[in-house]
């Protein structure tokens, strides 16, 4: 095992998403996060920055691959058994607050 192995507190592993079966919005993400570390991702748009995010929230579930939280699988885990909060580039929930 590697030392970011050993390290990461998420891990996206050979990760793909499809929303049509056909076209791959993530191809093959492999990325590590080590516990404490800040990450910015930047991108244009359309570049699948929030789909990744909505797939480590548990929004969307990736279409392969798998994503680790404190290195147990997490895509089969419900959004609100994770522990992750997301905020949303709009309003989500009650747009009139």
């Amino acid at each position: 095992m590697s030392m970011s192995e050993i390290d990461s507190f998420v891990k996206f592993e050979k990760v793909d998403k499809s929303y049509d079966g056909e076209i791959l919005v993530v191809k093959g993400l492999d990325l590590n996060i080590s516990k404490g570390e800040f990450l910015t991702m930047l991108g244009p748009s359309g570049s699948g920055k929030t789909t990744v995010l909505m797939m480590l929230a548990g929004f969307e579930t990736p279409t392969n691959g798998e994503i680790y939280l404190d290195g147990e699988p997490i895509s089969s885990i419900p959004p609100y058994k994770r522990g992750i909060g997301m905020v949303f580039q709009n309003y989500a929930l009650f747009p009139h607050m």
